[in-house]
């Protein structure tokens, strides 16, 4: 672990406990998709990157019973909340440790797998974090990551992320240059979808709220300021993009899901 300071590491810690509880069964579909393209070598320890309190863990799991899987998380608090739970479920065959999901290939050589969902986005270099996940792969190796895209459609989620872009919370023009460096970084694409399912909220105010005690939103308040956060709040509460059904509030976020393949497999 990066002995610096880290503020995100701390903004999630602080979130880890209610992202399991109202984060999680949210986005559970979109994990079961992606775990479902999961297609590792049959050989090789399985890493899971950002694993937070450790969903993908249990899945995974369950589909690759036998297998070693070496899980990490940045934030002290959801390594805990994932050790505990995957102890809970007797699976002797995991570890979860606390490190930075970039960082697979000085751990773990000849991997069979490498998993990472709702992380990339996040990292300072994804170009770097593939580049380094593909060198912990074996010949026969893949990578299943999921992640938000920077733009899609009119969603909650993509509204309230072209607000933080002009209150200048950028985020980096990433996916396209990955995708045309997959060659020079030994990979190529085997599955590259868009997956939505329906996303419930009790209230817009609730959505929010939820974004910034257990979602990324305390981190980008720690970057960009209480007060231009709070004019993002107004302006998202405003004209959020949400349909009301009955008494729930729903949106229908687009998650990216790609499968990265060594280029040089059979």
């Amino acid at each position: 672990m990066n002995p610096d300071h880290d503020p995100s590491q701390e903004a999630w810690n602080h979130a880890a406990r209610g992202y399991l509880a109202y984060w999680s069964p949210r986005f559970e579909p979109y994990l079961r998709r992606a775990v479902d393209a999961f297609r590792p070598a049959p050989l090789g320890p399985l890493a899971v990157e950002g694993c937070g309190p450790g969903d993908e863990i249990l899945l995974i799991a369950r589909k690759f019973p036998e297998r070693a899987i070496m899980a990490t998380d940045q934030s002290p608090a959801m390594v805990e909340l994932a050790r505990r739970r995957a102890r809970d479920a007797g699976l002797a065959s995991v570890l979860v440790a606390e490190d930075q999901a970039g960082q697979v290939a000085g751990r773990i050589r000849q991997a069979g797998g490498v998993f990472s969902s709702f992380v990339l986005q996040l990292l300072p270099n994804p170009m770097g974090a593939v580049a380094d996940w593909s060198r912990a792969l074996r010949r026969d190796g893949s990578i299943t990551v999921l992640f938000w895209p920077r733009h899609t459609g009119s969603s909650a989620f993509s509204r309230l992320q072209r607000i933080l872009e002009k209150l200048e919370d950028q985020r980096p023009q990433w996916e396209e240059p990955v995708l045309e460096a997959l060659y020079r970084l030994g990979l190529r694409v085997g599955l590259d979808e868009l997956v939505s399912f329906d996303m419930e909220h009790g209230s817009p105010e609730e959505c929010w709220q939820q974004l910034l005690d257990s979602g990324p939103l305390r981190a980008v308040e720690r970057r960009i300021g209480k007060d231009r956060l709070a004019q993002a709040a107004s302006e998202w509460l405003d004209d959020h993009g949400f349909e009301r059904r009955g008494n729930a509030w729903v949106h229908r976020p687009e998650a990216r899901l790609w499968v990265l393949e060594r280029s040089d497999r059979d």
